[in-house]
């Protein structure tokens, strides 16, 4: 008869299985007992981290206004900028001098103004675009830049415009650049040799007018103004009083033609009152009132 150990003892082996057999059974009946938990919904956490945010940001909102309505922030600027100020000025960071470069037509009180800066004043608390921006509305200023010079220094650079006529316009006289824009009444003495144009919309052509001019300098030099006639052409007003009708079409050539006859045959230095060059084969003069009545006069005699 085979000698059995504990372990393979087939009844405690029997008794083992029936044990586990009863646990699975327990475990398996305790499971089903319970309820199952419902998985959390997929949109419940962004939905409660959105509602935070909102209750937060509406926070500072409302924290915002109070401290705005009693007026605390506004104190809270001044304190920072008076110890901006006074720290500025302990260092002695505050404006002592005040150099400008290019400024020949501008009016010194005109350009302080406009700078807005006081002597003792902190160099830092100087809006340097602002001040740029009110010195360039400036009728002679074309373009402006301002810097700080450390410790007690501003620095102005200026480019001017550059008066090239004088424009009539509602019975005032006004100068203007090479772009047409107005730079004021200011200095109006000091260029009284500039052309004076008349007409709406002849500062635009202004330059183009010079330009022909200029093709024939002698004859220029006889110019005084000119009008801007229907938005299309010009007349020229000769110092003798002579108006010279300029075509639409071919100006340039126009001028040209008038010059080489008044080589030829000193033409403006007669009594005529106008002369027509807006047709090219032909020039159409009228003499002035006198010299036509002792031109009839003597048609009479004969």
């Amino acid at each position: 008869m085979p000698r059995l150990t504990p372990f393979q003892n087939p009844a405690r082996k029997s008794e083992v299985a029936v044990d586990q057999t009863e646990k699975k059974r327990s475990v398996k009946k305790a499971a089903a007992g319970k309820k199952r938990r419902p998985a959390p919904s997929k949109w419940r956490k962004p939905a409660i981290l959105s509602a935070c945010a909102a209750a937060l940001a509406l926070g500072i909102i409302a924290g915002g206004y109070v401290v705005w309505t009693n007026g605390w922030m506004h104190r809270q600027v001044v304190a920072i900028n008076s110890s901006i100020t006074s720290f500025s000025q302990s260092m002695g960071l505050a404006v002592e001098t005040v150099t400008v470069s290019g400024r020949r037509e501008t009016d010194r009180n005109d350009l302080i103004d406009a700078l807005r800066v006081d002597l003792g004043d902190p160099i830092f608390n100087i809006n340097v675009n602002a001040a740029r921006e009110r010195i360039e509305s400036l009728g002679w200023v074309k373009t402006a830049s301002i810097s700080r010079k450390l410790p007690n220094t501003i620095r102005i650079d200026i480019v001017e415009r550059e008066a090239v006529a004088i424009w009539q316009h509602d019975g005032e006289f006004t100068l203007i650049d090479p772009d047409g824009l107005p730079i004021g009444t200011k200095g109006l003495e000091r260029y009284s040799h500039l052309k004076v144009l008349v007409g709406d919309g002849a500062p635009t052509h202004a330059v183009a007018l010079l330009r022909i001019l200029e093709t024939e300098p002698e004859l220029m030099t006889k110019v005084t103004g000119a009008v801007w006639v229907g938005s299309r052409r010009w007349n020229i007003r000769l110092d003798n009083g002579i108006d010279i009708r300029l075509p639409e079409d071919d100006p340039s050539n126009a001028w040209t033609r008038l010059a080489q006859l008044e080589r030829d045959y000193s033409l403006l230095g007669r009594a005529i009152e106008a002369i027509d060059l807006r047709q090219s084969d032909r020039m159409i003069v009228r003499m002035t009132e006198e010299a036509a009545e002792l031109r009839r006069a003597h048609k009479d005699e004969t």
